[in-house]
């Protein structure tokens, strides 16, 4: 006997269709009527899978992305398949294990349901970090104190980070220089923590601007010294009593002055304006309020007379003809 079943597929109780040969020295002594048709069943084939996953980039999840190679396929059939699996964990990483939790076979012309394959295969694939850029801080204008200190304001803006993440920065900055300006660079320096941040690669928010205002400085304590007259309404001024207040401890501001009296003639308490200009390291980082004004004396110059008295004819009385000289005036005066 010989049969053959409906079909190839997998399926139970199957008709299978029997043809007989029969022989031997009585074979025609007999009219036969044949079995024409059994049962059987058909059971899937199992196939052997071999897992290969791709890398990918942190996306705060597990599911890995896998292709199965199978062995065991009958002649060239072929198969479709949907495999689901996940990474062992959702962080960063080279080589890690990834395991097959389910496979679906499937197939235009039904060859899925003739084989059996089992999940939890595993392989191995990598994570790697996602991209993620800061951006958003600001930093507070100031008025000048001589250092490059700064105060960063606004909220970090973190493009990439993936919802749920635990990732926190800490900034700090510095202006360029301590000097007074519009728009100068501040440099920040960043520092990240939390569970998620050996997740991303950080593009670093490194720098932003801010002004640095000239402080205010009060001039005072300029003394003029008194003179004896000279004709002229020049004074002269003493700068090392000026007193700065609001300079910078160990700034290099230094200031010269001259003055002239408001006008030449004698007397006390004077009114002497004063005339300023700044130099040094540190002037343009400051905005001067000037000492304008001071007083001193001029007191009167003391001539000498030289006296030359006239001949005269008696003349019964004493009285003489007297002319003086006198030394010690000013110019034509």
């Amino acid at each position: 006997y010989t049969g053959v079943f409906s079909n190839a597929n997998v399926g139970s109780g199957k008709t299978v269709t029997i043809t007989p040969s029969y022989a031997g020295a009585d074979v025609n002594n007999y009219s036969v009527t044949d079995q024409s048709t059994t049962t059987a069943d058909i059971s899937a084939k199992a196939l052997t899978a071999t897992a290969s996953a791709s890398n990918k980039t942190y996306d705060g999840g597990t599911t890995a992305s896998t292709t199965l190679t199978f062995t065991g396929l009958v002649g060239s059939e072929t198969l479709g398949q949907t495999v689901g699996s996940t990474f062992d964990n959702k962080n960063v990483g080279s080589n890690k294990t990834v395991t097959v939790n389910s496979i679906t076979l499937a197939d235009g012309s039904g060859l899925a349901a003739n084989y059996s394959i089992s999940a939890g295969q595993t392989t191995t694939a990598d994570i790697t970090a996602k991209s993620l850029t800061v951006s958003g801080i600001t930093a507070s204008n100031r008025t000048y104190d001589g250092s490059t200190n700064v105060t960063l304001t606004g909220t970090a803006v973190y493009s990439g980070l993936v919802s749920g993440d635990t990732f926190n920065g800490t900034y700090t900055g510095a202006f360029s220089d301590k000097n007074a300006g519009v728009g100068k660079t501040v440099t920040i320096t960043s520092s990240y923590s939390g569970a998620d941040v050996s997740n991303y690669s950080v593009t670093d928010q490194s720098s932003t601007t801010a002004n640095i205002t000239a402080k205010s400085l009060t001039v005072s304590g300029i003394a003029a010294s008194d003179k004896t007259y000279d004709g002229s309404v020049t004074a002269t001024m003493n700068g090392n009593s000026a007193v700065y207040s609001g300079l910078v401890a160990g700034d290099t501001f230094d200031g010269s002055y001259t003055g002239v009296f408001s006008n030449a003639n004698v007397a006390s308490g004077k009114t002497v304006n004063i005339t300023s200009t700044y130099s040094g390291a540190d002037v343009n980082n400051y905005s001067v309020t000037d000492q304008s004004t001071t007083t001193a004396s001029i007191t009167q110059k003391a001539l000498t007379a030289t006296a030359s008295a006239s001949n005269k004819t008696y003349n019964a009385t004493n009285s003489a003809s007297v002319t003086l000289t006198l030394s010690g005036l000013i110019g034509s005066e």
